[in-house]
């Protein structure tokens, strides 16, 4: 298991774009892996839209390598 340092959103508004730090946070990378998210949604502290915090728009920084979803 690799510990998770850091996870980011990035805001899917078309205007905006912005990464922030993700409201929920896994300590490592095998909790994440084996996680299902869907549905949710965070305000960007940027531009104030409701943007998806979703695997699909998160980015994943570990001790031994990371991940980045498909709509970053």
């Amino acid at each position: 298991m690799s510990e998770v340092n850091e996870i980011q959103i990035k805001c899917l508004n078309p205007n905006c774009g912005t990464w922030f730090p993700s409201p929920i946070f896994f300590g490592d990378s095998e909790s994440f892996d084996s996680s299902m998210l869907e549905g949710n949604t965070v305000q960007c502290p940027s531009c104030g839209s409701m943007t998806p915090c979703n695997k699909e728009n998160m980015r994943v920084r570990g001790k031994d390598g990371g991940f980045v979803g498909s709509d970053t």
